[in-house]
């Protein structure tokens, strides 16, 4: 067995590797001895020939201590090295510190506050786009009829001066066929009527109406004595509204002023 071994025994793994390290351990430090030793030793020879035993132990030991001075004082520039650097790393003053926090502060402060009016700024100019839109798509609904209640109210013109056209004397002196038609148009025109109002077509009723040029279009002046200047006194195709919208403008004859030989008559 060697120097280190307890016997034949065999070790455990963990045992034998903390041992082999230990061995290693002691055997450079005999090793660093022994060369230590013989260098003293052959020191010693060489000083007690020349200066004798007291100087042979003076200097060695003077010379030592003289190196690790030395070793020491070199030490220490590399320590304030470090400190300078660590120094450099950490801001010296606090004061220093917090004013630069502070700035970091104001500056993502004024960011939040640029996000925030850039937000509301999107979020009015995405409202004001959903009430246009909602704009549109409801005048879509009620005005998206509009070319086909022209087409109709054409009919309902016609509709109205057939039925107007005739007499309570013409439907006296007319056999019953014609006189069923006549009240079969009427109801049609009775029926016509609702479903305008229904879907909000409605006419404008312009008779004594003053002239408004926006609903109006003057096709003749009547001179008339009862009704006053700038009066609609007759009508020759009555105007429409869809939703309160003028769909068609009348075409009326407007009141003026009677002439002299007119009201002597």
């Amino acid at each position: 067995p060697g120097p280190l071994s307890l016997g034949a025994r065999p070790l455990p793994l963990g045992f034998k590797v903390r041992t082999g390290r230990l061995a290693r351990g002691v055997k450079m430090a005999v090793t660093y001895l022994s060369v230590m030793r013989s260098s003293c030793e052959k020191a010693v020879m060489w000083v007690s020939r020349r200066r004798g035993f007291l100087t042979l132990c003076g200097n060695p030991i003077q010379h030592q201590t003289e190196e690790n001075q030395d070793s020491v004082d070199s030490a220490k520039p590399r320590k304030c090295t470090a400190e300078n650097a660590m120094q450099h790393k950490m801001p010296s003053n606090p004061c220093a510190s917090q004013k630069m926090l502070q700035l970091q502060m104001n500056e993502l402060a004024k960011e939040h506050q640029t996000l925030q009016e850039n937000y509301k700024k999107v979020v009015a100019r995405v409202e004001d786009d959903n009430r246009r839109i909602r704009k549109c798509v409801e005048d879509a609904r009620l005005y998206g009829i509009q070319s086909f209640c022209k087409d109709v109210v054409a009919v309902a013109d016609i509709l109205e001066k057939t039925t107007k056209g005739v007499t309570r004397e013409d439907l006296a002196n007319s056999n019953p066929t014609l006189k069923n038609l006549y009240e079969g148009l009427c109801l049609i025109d009775e029926k016509l009527c609702k479903i305008f109002s229904k879907h909000g077509l409605e006419k404008m009723n312009s008779i004594g109406v003053k002239y408004n040029s926006a609903e109006h279009e003057i096709v003749l002046r009547v001179p008339s004595v009862e009704a006053s200047p700038g009066t609609v006194v007759k009508i020759m195709k009555e105007g429409y509204k869809l939703h309160g919208r003028i769909l068609r403008t009348a075409q009326v004859g407007l009141a003026i002023e009677a002439q002299p030989h007119f009201k002597e008559r």
